[in-house]
């Protein structure tokens, strides 16, 4: 199993990211990857960009420690296994350290999710910095 880690520093305070990045049905309006996100109980229904649909189950969210987890239940991707975290940090005055950490099997996946995630984030830095 790999496990890889993506982070990006935002200025904002770490209330204002979470308040995006901590609601799971979100993930839509920050990640260009999926075009729609609703969520059905522990249930992630997302339609990516390129038309493929992927069922995830939120895990946990903690909106005290402002993390949540993942898993992927069903997609066209050849996942065996895959876990995956994301943490709004604070990181100084007025900035938050967003990371997203994941392990995944097989491990050949980490270069289908790792440029995701990067667009992802900065994505996500552009929308909170305006």
């Amino acid at each position: 199993m790999a496990e890889f880690s993506d982070s990006i520093m935002i200025h904002q305070a770490p209330s204002a990211v979470w308040a995006v990045v901590g609601n799971p049905s979100k993930i839509g309006q920050w990640l260009p990857f999926i075009e729609t996100a609703r969520v059905e109980g522990d249930a992630r229904y997302c339609t990516a960009a390129n038309g493929a649909d992927l069922v995830e189950k939120i895990i946990n969210v903690d909106d005290e420690n402002r993390s949540y987890q993942y898993t992927i239940e069903s997609s066209p991707m050849p996942i065996e296994e895959i876990l995956v975290t994301i943490t709004v940090s604070p990181a100084g005055a007025d900035c938050s350290l967003v990371t997203w950490h994941t392990f995944v099997e097989p491990s050949e996946l980490v270069e289908v999710f790792a440029p995701i995630y990067r667009n992802g984030l900065e994505n996500l830095r552009t929308q909170m910095e305006v």
